[in-house]
Parts: C-alpha cells; structure tokens; sequence
C-alpha cells in the first residue's frame, strides 16, 4: 500500500504562500520589542511562533476538506471481492465493557452473514448489577465472558489478557455502543485480501440512536469527519486504528507486540504495527454505528480522556515518533492531529502574553489588520468540512444552529482541555469511561457542574478588562464558558421514540437454544435491518 505526500505538500505549499507576506510584519514586531527589552523580544517571539503553528494547523483542516471533495471523494474506489474459493478464516467478536453493557448493541452485532467466528464479551465492570446483566445475556445467547483479576492497563490490559493466548486469525475490537453490519467480517476480509500489508483494517462510522436533543444536535458531526478525514489518511497521512470497529490481523497483533499499556491505546499500537510493517486502512463502505456522548457532562468526559491520552503520548512516544520507519509526511500528520488537543496549554500561553503579560509591562504588539483575513479563515477551518458536506443534505437553519452549537461546545472544551494538559503532563494519565446514561439537569444543577468554565470564563474576561480595557481578545474563550450552562441541559429533551424502537423486531426472538438464536440472527439480519444507517446517510454511490 502506497501513500502519497501530495496532500501535505500541499498543505507546507499553501501555509508557506500565507506567511511570506506575514514573516516581514512579525518580524519588524519582534525586532522593535527586542529592541525596547529583551524580555518583551522574547514574549513577541513567543507569539509569533503560536500564530505561524496556529495557521499551519488551520491550512491541513482547509487542505485536508477541500482533497477530499474536489479530488479523493470523486475517486472513491470499491475495493473487490475476494476469491470465494479462499479459506474462511477464524474471527472473534471482542466486545469490551466497563459498566456499560449494552445487551442490543451487541446482539445486532452478533447477526453476521459468516460461519466461522465467535463472541467474546470482555467484562472490565465493576458494579455486580452491571455483571448480572452480563451474564444473563451470556448464559442466554451462549457468549463466554471474560473477566480479569484487576483493571491493569486500562483497555490494552482487557484486550490483552484475553489475546496472548486466545485462538483466532482476526479480531475485532467492539466497544459498548457498537453496533456492525450484518456483512462486516466478509467485507473487511475483502480489505485483507487487496492489500498484502494491512494488518488493520478500520471501519466507517455514523452516528445513531440519538435519545436526546444534545445527541442529535451534535451528532451529524461525525458523519462528516469520519469520511472525509479518514479517506484523506488512508492514502496521504497517518491512519490509526479509532478504537473500535476495527479488524486487526492475528500476525500483525503479534508483530506490533499487543496493546501497549497506556490510554491512547489505538493510537501507539498502530504506531508499532506500522513500524512492524503493517499498514491501516479504511474501509468507507462498511458503515457501522456509534452513539455520541449522551449528554455534555459525558462529552467533557470523553474530551478529557482524549487529551490526557495524547499528552501521555507525547511524553513516551515523541522519540518512538522521530526514530520511526514512517514517512516525513506520516509523522506530520501524527503531529498536527494528536498534538493539538494538548497544545491547548500551549495556546493559553499565548493568552497570558497579549492580555497579561504584555499589557502588565504597558507594552502592545500590533500586527497589520490584513493579518486578520487568514487567522479567521483558520479559526473557522475545523468547521468547513460540515458545512460543505452537509450544505445541500439538511434545512440551511438547522446547519446553522449546529454551527454555532459547535462553537459554543468545543469552544467549551478549552478549560477542560487546560486542566487535563496540565494534570497528565505534571501526573499520570487516567482512562475515563464515557457514561452510557443521564438524568434530568435542573438550571442549578446546570450552574454548579459547570463551574469551572463559568468561573474560567469570568476570571478571564476580567482580567482582559481590567488590563486591555476590553474582553473582545478572549471573547472565543469566554462566551462559550458562561453558555455551556445551556449545553449541560440540553439532553433534558429527550426522543419522543425509544431507542429499543429503532431495533428490528427479528433481533428478539422467542427462547430456544443459544445455537438456534444465533442461527436465527444471521438468517434473519437484512442489510435495512443491520444497516438502518441507509435511511438516512447517501450511498457512497449516491452522496
């Protein structure tokens, strides 16, 4: 499998085109601050440096979206089927739960049009309600579940444990919520067969089963982002394996040497797969389902895992990075995508300098106002993605409410985003179990568990008043902290229809013998009903 580094070129192309008219104004800015005081040079410097990252980081969000739609989209290209005479090799379903067994997930899941796998439920709970529930599913659909004396190694150590001497040529990695296609194992072996050096093959993703408002608000997100920015990977940057609906080969397992022990688990394996010889790919056609985060307080908690995983990455695995086999633009990539949630301290830095520290020592740095046109255009590049693919697809009013909930809640995120930087590079990183559930959010309740933002949020805007006489430097940072009391409540509006509703009747069958039930699964699954997905995402034929 060959990657291309047109897409990065062209990224370094553009951002270097951005700043040669940009380098002789910072310039002249950091020479008369050298000039006045060395500290101040040193402070400018300091600025310069985040604004060259920051529109770096903004021209691979507007490269990455405009390839994929002009150019890779277009070409999407169906791998083919294998041979049918080829052997069907052994496949395990690897389910993982931590107290958020979800026994309908699973089931569907379990009706796969292949004869030769297995189920496994890999139970990390620790609530005896929660393994009830999961021996009760077990003892009736004839599942083994696996349990491990302690919880070492967060996930790594649950997958692990059962791995190392387990008998299987693939398996697949599913998390509580997942929910594969009836003809995921035969579709992703396909991928396998193409291409002699993949040892992952991972899954397309679409968001489903949305309860509530907040879900369903938020959820078109990722519909875009997975289509569009894994297909631009696959071929012209670093491809990881996301953690679930993934397939990875029995060799290519054994040769990255297991699931390191740390929380960004999916990321450093792919890293030693790929140091090993072994590629990942994305599959754009096998669609599976996720849930997003059923409410903001489960949102944050996801954020915060990710960020702390990341900054856990970059301690132990920046040298691993640099001394990789992978290409210059794969580590790019790598950097550019993984960096950038722990960079949030980075970013605070260059906070305090422009409405601390600079304004405390009565200096100010002014830029040309031109500058101004691509530090927006990068500001709103994260968004551009979502708007052109879901431009012509949804009401433009709904669109536009998204957008600028989008803005609020990841603006949101800064303070979360800054708390966990700082925690996991001062301490250790915790893997956090996003919560499957939620309860009503009264208005106080709202106020109370967003506290920090809030008190973030008016902190900071005072301190911009009292020093700079305006709080329009830090009013990206402060709004969305005084309203994320409204995204707290926002799941209180929940679906008229249950989500047991959007089940088909066939995965509920009448007591028989755990063989029969799964016998009848598979019979029975169609690809509206494992699919239900299609009602509503275009084909890759049709979008």
């Amino acid at each position: 499998m060959a990657k291309s580094p047109r897409v990065y070129l062209l990224i370094l192309t553009v951002w270097i085109a951005v700043l040669i008219p940009a380098v002789p104004a910072m310039a002249h800015v950091v020479s008369a601050a050298v000039r006045t005081h060395w500290y101040l040079g040193a402070l400018t410097i300091a600025s310069a440096l985040f604004v060259t990252y920051f529109w770096l980081n903004g021209t691979k969000d507007i490269v990455y979206t405009l390839y994929f739609h002009l150019v890779q989209r277009p070409r999407l290209a169906e791998v083919p089927r294998r041979a049918a005479t080829e052997a069907a090799p052994k496949v395990v379903l690897l389910y993982c739960t931590c107290d958020d067994f979800s026994g309908e997930s699973l089931l569907r899941s379990m009706a796969q049009k292949y004869d030769n796998y297995e189920v496994v439920i890999l139970d990390d709970s620790n609530k005896p309600e929660s393994r009830a529930e999961v021996d009760e599913f077990a003892a009736r659909y004839g599942v083994p579940v696996v349990r491990r004396p302690d919880r070492a190694g967060f996930k790594a150590g649950n997958l692990n444990n059962y791995l190392r001497t387990a008998d299987y040529d693939y398996f697949v990695i599913l998390d509580s919520d997942e929910i594969i296609p009836s003809g995921y194992i035969d579709r992703s072996l396909d991928y396998f067969a193409h291409y002699d050096n993949a040892g992952i093959v991972q899954a397309n993703h679409s968001a489903t089963r949305n309860r509530n408002n907040f879900m369903r608000t938020f959820a078109i997100g990722v519909d875009s982002h997975w289509i569009a920015y894994q297909t631009v990977k696959d071929r012209h940057g670093f491809l990881s394996l996301l953690g679930h609906g993934a397939m990875v080969s029995r060799e290519c397992y054994l040769a990255a040497g297991g699931f390191p022990s740390v929380v960004a688990e999916d990321l450093c394996f792919s890293i030693a797969a790929r140091d090993a010889g072994y590629y990942t790919v994305f599959a754009p056609d096998i669609r599976c389902e996720e849930e997003f985060p059923v409410s903001y307080f489960a949102f944050k908690k996801r954020h915060s895992k990710w960020t702390q995983g990341n900054m856990e990455f970059i301690k132990r695995y920046t040298a691993t990075i640099l001394n990789s086999r992978m290409t210059w633009f794969e580590k790019l990539d790598i950097f550019l995508f993984t960096y950038s949630l722990p960079l949030t301290a980075l970013f605070s830095l260059y906070v305090v300098i422009h409405v601390v520290a600079l304004p405390a020592l009565g200096y100010t740095v002014t830029y040309p106002m031109w500058m101004l046109i691509p530090t927006v255009a990068f500001l709103i590049a994260p968004l551009l993605n979502d708007i052109i693919f879901h431009f012509a697809r949804m009401p433009k009013r709904r669109l536009v409410a998204y957008l600028l909930n989008s803005i609020v809640l990841y603006g949101s995120m800064f303070f979360v985003s800054l708390r966990s930087s700082v925690t996991s590079a001062f301490g250790k990183s915790v893997f956090v179990v996003t919560p499957k559930t939620h309860g009503k959010v009264s208005v106080r309740e709202a106020l109370h568990s967003t506290r920090g933002e809030i008190g973030f949020g008016i902190v900071l805007a005072a301190i911009s008043w009292f020093l700079t006489h305006s709080v329009l430097p830090v009013l990206l940072i402060v709004a969305p902290a005084l309203l994320c009391a409204f995204l707290a409540r926002k799941h209180n509006e929940d679906s008229p229809e249950p989500a047991a509703a959007e089940l088909p009747a066939a995965v509920v069958p009448p007591a028989r013998s755990a063989a029969e039930e799964r016998h009848q699964l598979a019979a029975l699954a169609s690809e509206e009903e494992a699919e239900p997905w299609r009602e509503r995402i275009p084909t890759l034929a049709g979008s």
